[in-house]
């Protein structure tokens, strides 16, 4: 049995910084105390002098594992979960994506089973919705009492997943009935394959033209169709990773008008911009991801929209590729690429080099962003995102001062090498279980497990 305390910390929540010595017992925190206050004499112990005490982080838009193709997959459940824990993310959520046909409840079975056997830290799993039939509609509900209350649809992809607007004006409404919570890819499939196409025809198909084909007004039409349907169904919405300007815009004003509508930003559109695209070919490769990089503009207004709390939380869209695998497929131009980035290993630490140390934010919103914030919002929040008695005791030691820091990637390319980082993931516990030592993943570190969620 676990009975440990954490001694000398400087715990960091959205509500402030204080000194503090916490006590584990078996998987959960049974005590935080002020510090001094533990009981004198007990042998095992941690001593956090110096550094600051986290709730495990919580990413809430993943991708391991993910089938694209036959013979294709992005980086698995195991090197996924492994870079998460290395960067202090102990809890994510996936998307669980039906074959054409495929019942979702057995697409959710499939996923739950490869996590099951590699994953490394928590998980739970959203549901992709990428047909409207009763069929489809009156599977919800298993999926709600299961415990996956948030679903995934896609206004973009035309041809694999896009819904039409009355479809997706159906799938609102039954799971504003279910009381459950609607995802959407906020792009207009129409247009990204008109602008594909032309593209196509005119020969610009080397990496870095695609963004031509997912221009912003993409997603600024995409997410105004879909917040005239919330206004119209009453469903819970969330738009993942926004990504422009003109669409926050839009949300802002959704809200005034008492819209029940959050937005997740990702690390990569607040600290990249478009210009990747014309570095090189292999970082236009890593920048082949859907909704792209976009405009110096879009980015400083969505860093705007995170200092002042109107972006409700901060996730990855993590969907690895090996760079190798993306420059074969470049051959036949991007539109062969195979979509995604990485980023789970890494939110943290570039969310507080570009963010906290920036002066963007403070590290008691750096804390909201990446841990309580998208556990309560995802229905994590009963045991995810917060450091208090009977939460689990997934736990992080975050060494503040730490520099020239080496970010838990694949490879020798990424959105993030090549950067001085600041800041350090020292220890990681995963419901009492160390799993990170020194920055060291433990070898024999357990599976993690599938976590219920339920608004």
């Amino acid at each position: 049995m676990n009975d440990f305390w954490i001694r000398n910390a400087t715990l960091v929540s959205p509500t402030g910084r204080r000194n503090a010595d916490i006590r584990v017992i078996d998987e959960s925190i049974a005590e935080v105390a002020d510090r001094g206050n533990a009981p004198a004499g007990v042998d095992d112990h941690v001593d956090a002098t110096g550094l600051w005490l986290l709730p495990g982080g919580v990413d809430v838009h993943t991708h391991f594992g993910m089938p694209l193709r036959r013979g294709l997959a992005s980086r698995g459940w195991l090197e996924s979960s492994t870079a998460a824990l290395l960067g202090g993310t102990t809890t994510v959520v996936d998307f669980a994506n039906p074959d054409r046909d495929e019942p979702i409840p057995d697409a959710v079975a499939r996923w739950q089973a490869a996590a099951s056997q590699e994953c490394l830290c928590d998980y739970a799993l959203h549901a992709t919705v990428s047909a409207v039939d009763d069929e489809r509609l009156d599977e919800l509900a298993e999926l709600i009492e299961g415990g996956i209350p948030t679903f995934k649809g896609f206004l973009a992809y035309k041809g694999r997943l896009m819904l039409e607007p009355e479809e997706l004006r159906l799938l609102m409404t039954r799971v504003h009935q279910l009381k459950g919570r609607l995802l959407l890819h906020a792009e207009d499939g129409e247009l990204n394959a008109r602008c594909e196409e032309e593209l196509r025809q005119a020969g610009r198909t080397e990496p870095r033209h695609h963004p031509l084909a997912h221009p912003a007004e993409s997603e600024i039409a995409a997410t105004a169709t879909a917040l005239d349907l919330a206004r119209a169904t009453g469903c819970p919405l969330t738009i993942v990773h926004l990504s422009t300007a003109g669409s926050l815009a839009l949300i802002d004003a959704a809200r005034t008008d008492g819209v029940d509508v959050s937005a997740e930003v990702c690390i990569q559109h607040l600290f990249r911009t478009d210009a990747w695209y014309e570095r090189g070919i292999d970082e236009a490769l890593n920048a082949v991801m859907s909704p792209p990089l976009r405009s110096d503009a879009d980015a400083e207004a969505l860093r705007t929209a995170v200092a002042d709390g109107r972006l409700d939380w901060l996730a990855t869209d993590h969907c690895e590729f090996p760079l190798e695998i993306k420059r074969s497929a470049a051959v036949d131009g991007f539109p062969a690429v195979p979509n995604g980035a990485a980023g789970v290993g890494e939110r943290l630490i570039v969310a507080f080099t570009l963010g906290v140390e920036s002066g963007l934010i403070s590290p008691e919103r750096w804390v909201d962003l990446c841990c309580e914030a998208p556990a309560a919002a995802m229905g994590l929040g009963h045991c995810k995102g917060r450091i208090a008695p009977g939460m689990d005791a997934d736990l992080v030691l975050f060494d503040p001062r730490a520099s020239d820091t080496h970010l838990p990637v694949h490879g020798t390319h990424s959105l993030w090498t090549g950067s001085e980082w600041q800041g350090a993931v020292r220890h990681v516990w995963v419901r009492g279980h160390q799993v990170v030592e020194s920055g060291q993943l433990d070898p024999e570190a357990p599976t993690g497990r599938f976590i219920r969620r339920f608004f």
